[in-house]
């Protein structure tokens, strides 16, 4: 069930991605879309709506993009109480593969539920479109 639930919901987060940007912004949208469906798609995954994952991805991008260490970047979904926290604990660039990568915490509350997926994401410091993808 908890695979099922990250395809579905990495499938889910891909179309949501595509609704943002165009033409290679689109693209990025699409992977960290998908990013944020999937590993959110386990068991809480499963109970957030369109809305929540929307704003959770917005969250999301915000923070590897823009954020220092360490801040969190909230979100709160109004029509339902869903909210979370996205935070990037530790930046590093890795100058020999031409890589940056952020390790992160996403905290997400549903109802009395709350669940924290920690992994790391990098991309290619050369090209500030490149895609980040998870590698932990």
């Amino acid at each position: 069930n908890q695979t099922a639930g990250s395809l579905i919901g990495g499938a889910g987060g891909a179309v949501l991605g595509s609704q943002f940007g165009k033409g290679k912004g689109q693209l990025v949208g699409v992977a960290i879309g998908a990013l944020a469906g999937s590993y959110l798609g386990g068991n809480i995954g499963a109970q957030m709506d369109a809305r929540d994952r929307q704003l959770a991805h917005q969250s999301m991008q915000y923070s590897l993009e823009k954020m220092p260490d360490n801040k969190p970047s909230s979100w709160s979904n109004p029509n339902n109480q869903h909210h979370g926290q996205f935070t990037v604990t530790h930046t590093e660039e890795v100058p020999a593969n031409n890589m940056v990568c952020r390790e992160y915490q996403h905290r997400v509350f549903i109802g009395p539920k709350q669940e924290t997926v920690v992994g790391k994401a990098c991309r290619d410091v050369r090209d500030p479109r490149a895609q980040w993808r998870v590698v932990d």
